[in-house]
């Protein structure tokens, strides 16, 4: 028998389910202060019966998301034995786990979110390190966890399986979550790879999500009427618009598949406005839309961010979509509001700038004396304020060494412009030095990829006896391009001159990439090191 407050087969109505009264311990138990999931009950008093999630063809009233998030936080308390569950997350885009996102922050609790498309041994490292009370996992990422040791909820699984999601919403239905938070507490552990390439918990306070959500409705001022397309992990990056579009009464609508033709094709028939995507899938969408165009016009934020960006694709998408480009910049030890930009403001130069500094976090160049660099120069991407995060788990060396007198070291590259736009070069440990000549692969990148043949590349430096290090990259072609690397080498020296252009171009296929899609250059330097 399906929950009373089971989501609704579109298009039917409303599910009639009253807010949960709040009990004597609750948010409010912490005097003025306002945590992340106020965000989502403010919003439901106001659009109670309006749709806040599309999930294929099931739908969610605000007033049943927050029930639902109630029912099952609570659940998860009862079950943890404690009142801030450590909870890890392991699934796709659907309705089951943003309640579970929300139940966790009903509860005042953490969340782990973790990646999917990481290999076994690496999410159960994970696991390991964060110790959750609880893992929620989807039944498709199953035989991702070998045995992880705590108790698991499988997220999508049939009521009557004690296991299930709904199975332990019937525990909590009808109560509220025992609140004990405050805000310096952790509400996230979010895994990183250092420069190391070792993964990082980062420990992320309720004072650093709420600059975050905070710092994004001022950044983009959303309204009721927009409707987000979560395409990318809802765990990850894309996650970060969720409590602001639900905030403004604005709707969700979740995706698990990522082509490029399927999400075209929900932007056409759901007249999404709001949109986050990496660049890889940024340019899958443009290559989409000229080959097949869909009437697109809804679409007013176009937000691209998690990576570099090849300044001739940005041009490009910007005539494919129109004026409707939007960036923002950040890393997840400072979440996605390090830098944002407005379509009207990232258009000509600017277009390869990633904004403003956020409006709640200070942003600096920093040189190596650790003095504030001036306009034009080139230094250090230095942050401070509450967007930051506590440090990371379990390591105090590296936390120190991130986070020297109130300043994130974010280890980019970067520069402001006269107007304060942000710049960003590269990572400091990927500057090549080449015959004494400083060489930033984002420009060598930039230029390259300008190639109208080029997909995507990367630059990177090998040690070479004569010149110290030599200056290669490797690049993907877009497809059905054919054409010769001297033809992309001679196209670079025309833009860069002779020492920015690399010594040797490796024509492949397909980029090393990471489980969400960034390019990764010490795998490809490796690989090129690896083939002689």
């Amino acid at each position: 028998m399906r929950s009373s407050w089971a989501c609704l087969n579109r298009p039917r109505g409303n599910s009639g389910i009253p807010i949960t009264p709040r009990p004597e311990r609750s948010c409010a138990a912490n005097g003025a202060s306002v945590f992340p999931i106020e965000f989502l009950r403010r919003a439901a008093l106001a659009y109670q019966d309006a749709v806040a999630v599309i999930d294929g063809a099931r739908t969610c009233t605000f007033r049943t998301l927050v029930a639902r998030a109630d029912a099952f936080g609570r659940a998860l308390q009862k079950v943890t034995g404690k009142e801030r569950p450590v909870v890890a997350l392991l699934g796709p885009n659907n309705i089951e786990m943003l309640v579970a996102v929300m139940a966790i922050h009903a509860t005042g609790g953490v969340v782990v979110p973790l990646n999917g498309r990481n290999a076994t041994v690496e999410l159960d490292g994970q696991i390991a390190f964060a110790r959750p009370d609880i893992v929620i996992v989807h039944q498709g990422y199953l035989d991702k966890l070998s045995a992880p040791g705590v108790p698991v909820v499988i997220a999508d699984s049939p009521p009557d399986n004690p296991r299930s999601l709904a199975a332990h919403e019937r525990q909590g239905e009808g109560e509220r979550p025992i609140w004990t938070a405050s805000l310096h507490d952790v509400n996230g552990i979010k895994f990183t790879g250092g420069s190391s390439g070792r993964p990082k918990g980062v420990r992320q306070s309720f004072r650093c999500i709420n600059n975050l959500v905070a710092s994004v409705l001022l950044a983009f001022d959303f309204q009721p009427h927009d409707r987000f397309l979560c395409a990318a992990p809802m765990t990850h990056g894309a996650g970060a618009f969720l409590l602001p579009i639900l905030s403004r009464g604005g709707c969700i609508v979740l995706s698990t598949d990522a082509n490029p033709t399927t999400l075209l094709d929900l932007i056409e028939r759901e007249r999404i406005t709001v949109t986050w995507v990496p660049p890889t899938l940024l340019y899958k969408l443009i290559d989409e839309q000229k080959a097949s165009p869909r009437d697109i016009t809804s679409l007013t934020h176009l937000i691209w961010g998690g990576a570099a960006a090849a300044v001739a694709r940005l041009e490009e998408a910007r005539e494919v979509f129109g004026p409707v480009m939007e960036v923002i910049y950040g890393q997840t030890e400072a979440p996605l509001m390090l830098a944002a930009g407005r379509s009207n403001e990232m258009q000509g130069a600017r277009i390869a700038s990633v904004g403003r500094p956020g409006p709640l976090v200070e942003v600096a160049i920093l040189d190596q004396a650790g003095n504030q660099a001036e306009a034009g120069h080139i230094g250090e991407i230095c942050a401070r304020g509450d967007l930051l995060m506590d440090g990371y788990l379990d390591m105090p060396e590296e936390t120190a060494a991130t986070i020297r007198d109130g300043w994130l070291h974010t280890g980019d590259l970067g520069a402001f412009d006269n107007q304060g736009f942000l710049y960003v070069k590269g990572r400091i440990r990927d500057v090549v030095i080449t015959g004494g000549f400083n060489v930033y692969p984002s420009d060598v990148e930039e230029a390259i990829a300008s190639h109208p043949a080029v997909a995507e590349a990367v630059a990177f430096g090998l040690p070479d006896d004569h010149w110290g290090e030599r200056l290669e990259a490797m690049v993907e072609l877009r497809d059905g391009s054919d054409v010769i690397a001297q033809a992309i080498l001679d196209h670079c020296r025309d833009l860069l001159g002779a020492v920015k252009t690399p010594k040797r171009l490796h024509i492949v296929g397909s980029l090393p990439r990471s489980p969400v899609g960034k390019v990764l250059r010490r795998e490809a330097r490796a690989a090129v090191m690896a083939a002689g």
